[in-house]
């Protein structure tokens, strides 16, 4: 479950030392996109174990370079950084089936020595009863009701349960959070190389968790909370009416561009006149009516016409024009009338972002437009439907 990675940068005269517990044997996770970056900083490496209990204190005394980790503790930040997200693993509590009605004050919990939910566990003072060394021991254990819950990875969970021929329908599942996983670099590490946080950010792109999706589950989770009353809003008259009206005032690539250009700089410099001014359309404040009723799971709501052109906005875009992206292109290709984009983590919030796009059509089933909805994905997974019911 740990590992020791012993990797030599080109162009050095020693190997650098990260540790981690992750698992290497899932078939994408954090690991595998660590080796993939570092192949393109142009490096070589050696693999070898070390349990992630030793990383921190390895990297107090100078003998580590850096480890994965799940956040930035206020202690180490004194000895390093963390670069941006390199992988997203989404925690789940799996509850056996026959331990659903325990009361809390009797559930077991069981969890994978050394590994980062064992640690979260301990921090929020939940006892666990067993502790194991492997993820297929713990889902054994799971399963042989050894213990009555477990905190794991969706995807290490479904690979390991599947490896072992266990039936993952049979556990209850309920989502916990959303887990960026990054590099920490000691301060040892950047001192004699300061060009290393930079390199290895420049390429996350071409490693990076390809890209950060929803689950089948999360997607139904999510429809379930909005899908219906976004339909209704999409089908408003006076919604549709606006669309039509803005469809019929058609701008060239030029024109776009130049309007597009204008409201981008005018958010930059904070002043926001078009921006502004769309945001106080009747059509636009009832887009923020509608958005109040989904106690913040819901972030913003786009309205375009069939360029891609804003028509009305629940708050301060930073484009106006969409039509270049995915969530607004995709929606015309579409076999289902829903479209969700990448997740995406925004470092200011340390927020969680999924766009559902909503095709809207005139009274003929012509489409032309579409209603972009913002969603905070952990918040959206908390709330259970029946809350707006």
């Amino acid at each position: 479950m740990s590992a020791l990675f012993l990797l030599t940068l080109l162009g050095l005269s020693e190997p650098l030392k990260f540790g981690s517990n992750l698992p290497s044997t899932t078939p994408d996770n954090a690991v595998k996109q660590v080796q993939c970056i570092l192949y393109e900083m142009g490096t070589s490496f050696q693999l070898q174990t070390l349990p992630w209990l030793r990383a921190r204190r390895e990297v107090k005394l100078g003998r580590l370079d850096g480890y994965f980790t799940t956040h930035l503790t206020p202690e180490m930040k004194t000895y390093g950084k963390i670069t941006s997200p390199i992988f997203l693993e989404k925690w789940y509590w799996f509850t056996h089936p026959d331990s659903i009605n325990k009361p809390e004050d009797k559930i077991h919990y069981g969890a994978v020595r050394g590994s980062y939910q064992a640690n979260w566990l301990k921090s929020q003072n939940i006892q666990v009863q067993v502790e194991v060394n492997s993820l297929e021991e713990i889902i054994r254990i799971l399963h042989h009701q050894r213990v009555d819950r477990i905190l794991l990875d969706l995807d290490d969970f479904e690979h390991v349960a599947s490896g072992l021929g266990i039936d993952q329908s049979l556990y209850n599942k309920e989502f916990f959070r959303y887990v960026p996983l990054g590099l920490f670099a000691s301060n040892s590490l950047t001192k004699r190389h300061p060009q290393f946080m930079s390199q290895f950010d420049d390429n996350l792109g071409a490693c990076s968790q390809a890209p950060f999706a929803l689950s089948t589950s999360e997607k139904k989770h999510i429809l379930g909370l909005i899908y219906k009353q976004a339909k209704v809003l999409a089908a408003m008259p006076n919604l549709i009416e606006e669309t039509l009206i803005s469809n019929s005032s058609r701008l060239d690539e030029n024109e776009l561009l130049e309007l597009d250009t204008q409201w981008q700089t005018e958010v930059k410099k904070e002043h926001a006149k078009l921006g502004k001014a769309m945001l106080n359309k009747a059509l636009s404040k009832k887009l923020i009516a509608w958005q109040s009723q989904f106690n913040g799971s819901v972030t913003e709501i786009i309205l375009t016409d069939n360029q891609g052109k804003n028509v009305a906005i629940s708050k301060l875009t930073t484009d106006y024009w969409q039509g270049d992206e995915n969530k607004f292109s995709d929606v015309f290709t579409l076999i289902d009338d829903y479209y969700f984009d990448n997740v995406e983590y925004d470092t200011s919030t340390h927020h969680f972002q999924v766009q559902l796009s909503i095709p809207v059509f005139n009274k003929h089933y012509n489409h032309i437009g579409v209603l972009i909805i913002g969603i905070d994905v952990e918040k959206a997974l908390h709330l259970n439907s029946s809350y707006l019911q």
